[in-house]
């Protein structure tokens, strides 16, 4: 049997080994359906591309740039201070492998390159991106289309249709700790919250709720369909109506709420507090990310996400695909802890 190399792959697709070397070390040059078709190829006859395969020693990459989306507008200050977090981890692991970084918010509703697109970001060069950090969630038609010109990573998100790297927290354990906390503070009927978003999938929502279901179960607590509020997109702009849910179950004996996030629970702790219920003393409410607390509202009972260690594993991960094109797609999960704070009590 003939030997697979970067001849081999030329000849079978009458392509130049010019062309192939620049597919698998991403060239801007090369044409994004070209470089589809050469790594499908070589994944599909067990190729195994490697950067460092002729190198005596392996060495850091030459300066190249990095580009940073992030999925939201700087206005939203949670999702901005989340994102400037990341981004810290993220520029500290660059410097240390030499690479220069371009920082971008773009709203994910309208972001929409195409496959051939000749500017990513208007006003900005991408010639010289040696990849992509994606944060937050953006539409799949989005990323796919940016992952046929760059390796991509993504962080805070991951697309289970697409070869995409992806960086989280432990969203299992996450939620299985707030629901464990409950569970040692007395309760034993307590629900979950979550909103819609639109326009944008968020599988994060879904991964936290099936978290919450399973430890239910763990516990051998009983499962109430009711007492999950999955908040439709209309009334989650009416956060009076999601107030009101809560407290009709409330009524019908729910004592505790899972939030599937900090965002989420602050919002309902004001709208609850308006309506004359009293965190912790009539209901106890936990969060899931450790963002800063609005002033005026108690310390949230949350998950802390270690955000700076998240963006540093994205710049690792980036590195890994650069040198390793056709390595296994890989989900990276960072653990976080407990923060105790005021909106749970003891029964």
């Amino acid at each position: 049997m003939q030997k697979i190399n970067q001849n081999y792959i030329a000849e079978s697709l009458n392509l130049s080994v010019t062309t192939i070397s620049r597919c698998f070390t991403n060239h801007p040059k090369i044409n994004p359906q070209t470089r589809a078709k050469v790594l499908k190829f070589a994944l599909d006859h067990g190729y195994n591309y490697n950067a460092f395969r002729n190198r005596k020693t392996p060495r850091k990459p030459e300066a190249g740039r990095i580009a940073v989306l992030v999925g939201v507008s700087e206005q939203n200050q949670d999702a901005a201070g989340v994102a400037a977090r990341v981004f810290s981890g993220i520029t500290q692991k660059a410097a240390a492998l030499d690479y220069r970084l371009n920082l971008f918010y773009v709203d994910p509703r309208t972001f929409n390159p195409k496959m051939r697109s000749r500017r990513i970001i208007p006003g900005s060069s991408h010639n010289d991106w040696s990849g992509i950090i994606l944060v937050f969630p953006f539409k799949k038609e989005a990323v796919e289309a940016l992952s046929t010109k760059y390796h991509v990573i993504s962080v805070l998100d991951e697309y289970d249709d697409l070869s995409i790297d992806s960086i989280n927290p432990d969203q299992s354990r996450g939620i299985s700790m707030m629901v464990r906390h409950l569970f040692d503070s007395g309760h034993r009927r307590f629900g979950f919250l979550s909103w819609k978003y639109e326009h944008l999938d968020t599988p994060w929502v879904e991964k936290r709720l099936g978290a919450y279901v399973e430890y239910l179960y763990r516990l051998e607590l009983p499962f109430n369909p009711d007492d999950v509020l999955y908040i439709p997109e209309a009334i989650a702009r009416d956060p009076d109506q999601g107030a009101e849910r809560v407290i009709r179950q409330m009524e019908a004996g729910m004592t505790g709420l899972v939030c599937a996030a900090d965002h989420q629970a602050h919002e309902l702790i004001l709208r609850l507090k308006e309506k004359g219920v009293s965190v912790p003393g009539d209901l106890s409410i936990t969060g899931y990310d450790g963002i800063p607390t609005p002033s005026g509202l108690p310390q949230l009972t949350t998950y802390s996400t270690p955000f700076r260690e998240v963006g540093n594993s994205g710049i690792v991960s980036l590195q890994r695909r650069i040198d390793h094109p056709l390595s296994s797609r890989s989900h990276i999960l960072i653990d976080g802890d407990i923060i105790e704070g005021d909106t749970t009590r003891q029964l």
